[in-house]
């Protein structure tokens, strides 16, 4: 599995538009649930702004992801936020949560 990992800092505007922008019809959300590999996607809100996890079965995937969602923010919410950072990598460790014990 791989992670594209982006860091953004709201810029104007609220949190919340962000969210909405992103989860509406035609949102990041949707374009990535339908691309190749998608596997789980999480918007965080920090102190500074959001971060932007994604992950993908393979690393072409997360690259790819990494190229979309830049362009998709650029059309849909380049007045809202600024991209600080963005990586992608192999997860190396990854913990569900534990099971209750009886």
């Amino acid at each position: 599995m791989h992670a594209r990992v982006a860091f953004y800092r709201v810029q104007s505007g609220t949190l919340e538009q962000v969210v909405q922008t992103v989860e509406a019809p035609g949102g990041l959300l949707e374009i990535f649930r339908a691309r190749p590999g998608f596997q789980s996607y999480e918007l965080i809100a920090t102190p500074v702004g959001v971060v932007s996890v994604s992950h993908w079965e393979s690393s072409e995937q997360a690259d790819d992801a990494t190229r979309a969602a830049a362009a998709w923010v650029a059309e849909h919410i380049d007045d809202l936020v600024k991209l600080q950072r963005s990586d992608t990598g192999e997860v190396v460790l990854s913990s569900p949560a534990a099971a209750a014990v009886h």
